[in-house]
């Protein structure tokens, strides 16, 4: 560069210089009476930076709140709506009811189906039992269940069964008994005994140990018999008529082959409907008893303490904490991957926002 430039351009910028300095510094009094009018700013709220820990200061004791809240409100509901249902069975209930005994009797004229049920033990079973028609024909059938205390006493009340249902005129038609030590032990008898006698049979074999079930079923077979006597009847006297007919003199060939051929369906037919009417007077002169003879002992339910308004209200939010806390669990289960992919990405980008810092502030 020449000389004769740089001396030009030191002498412009000496006199810019002078020029700016020459220049007022103070503002107008109109300017600064206004900027004195208008005050002193106010203070400008700064906010505190929501960070994840205060999140979790602030967010889980008032989730934690909120859960006892829903379980207290769900605990005072639960429990007015048991005490108003406690009450109404109260008063549905008669005031001389056995809960205990639950015992279905009865007995039809007409036709159809009767069943009788005993869940409960019983000392006497006369008056439970029902008793069957001996006007109609009917099929008995009955099953019992007996405990008793050991495998002993089932060997030998085995053995009494067996010996009653012969005393009553009936059989044993079929017996299995297991008695393995350390085993429960039990004996299963069917027996057919006359229908007259069966009540008796229930009342007798229902002594022999504490009574846990009874199952009576009765189904009337009069009609049943009425219809294969007068089926019997028809066939007979339709015999008796081809018969006659097979003696008259000058029937032809064809005649004669023919009436055979009808003589001897109607004799079939005439053994058949008699098999099944003697099967059907056997089935209503015999009843059929399923007897059970067992050593294993009840299962007794653990009794429930009745308790107030309070304690019942406290043992349903129990249960509404303990339903939620699993919830909760399965939830974690369920959403743990997402949560740790959360987190591995969430330290990723932190990672590399920190080198990318350093490496702009040259300290890598």
């Amino acid at each position: 560069m020449p000389a004769s430039e740089t001396v030009d351009f030191e002498h412009e910028f000496e006199e810019l210089v002078r020029e700016l300095r020459a220049l007022p510094t103070d503002a107008p009094a109109t300017v600064r009476e206004r900027v004195r009018a208008l005050g002193e700013p106010e203070p400008r709220r700064v906010f505190r930076q929501l960070t994840w820990r205060r999140a979790v200061v602030v967010l889980v004791p008032a989730c934690v709140v909120a859960v006892v809240a829903a379980a207290a409100i769900s605990g005072i509901v639960s429990s007015s709506n048991r005490t108003k249902h406690v009450a109404a069975e109260a008063v549905k209930q008669p005031p001389n009811a056995n809960p205990r005994r639950q015992v279905g009797t009865g007995h039809t004229a007409s036709g159809g189906a009767v069943y009788g049920t005993a869940t409960a033990q019983q000392d006497v079973l006369g008056p439970t039992v029902p008793t069957p028609n001996p006007a109609r024909h009917q099929d008995y059938q009955a099953d019992l269940r007996v405990r008793v205390k050991d495998l002993d006493a089932l060997g030998d009340e085995t053995a009494q069964a067996m010996r009653i249902t012969q005393q009553l005129g009936g059989y044993v038609a079929s017996l299995s008994q297991s008695s393995t030590a350390g085993q429960p032990g039990e004996s299963v008898l069917v027996l057919r005994v006359p229908v007259a006698r069966v009540t008796d049979a229930m009342v007798r074999l229902s002594a022999l140990g504490t009574v846990l079930e009874q199952h009576v079923s009765i189904v009337d077979l009069e009609n049943a018999v009425q219809q294969q006597r007068q089926k019997i009847r028809a066939l007979r006297l339709q015999i008796a008529r081809i018969t006659a007919a097979l003696q008259q003199p000058g029937l032809s060939v064809d005649e004669r082959l023919r009436l055979q051929f009808q003589l001897d369906d109607a004799r079939r037919q005439l053994a058949n409907v008699t098999g099944q009417n003697k099967a059907t007077l056997r089935e209503a002169a015999l009843s059929r008893i399923q007897f059970y003879l067992t050593t294993q002992k009840p299962v007794t339910p653990a009794k429930k303490h009745s308790s107030g308004f309070f304690g019942r209200a406290v043992s349903s939010a129990v249960d509404f904490l303990a339903g939620a806390g699993a919830v909760t669990v399965a939830a974690l289960i369920i959403l743990s991957p997402l949560l740790v992919l959360a987190v591995l990405i969430w330290l990723g980008v932190r990672t590399y926002r920190r080198r990318e810092a350093q490496r702009l502030l040259g300290t890598a």
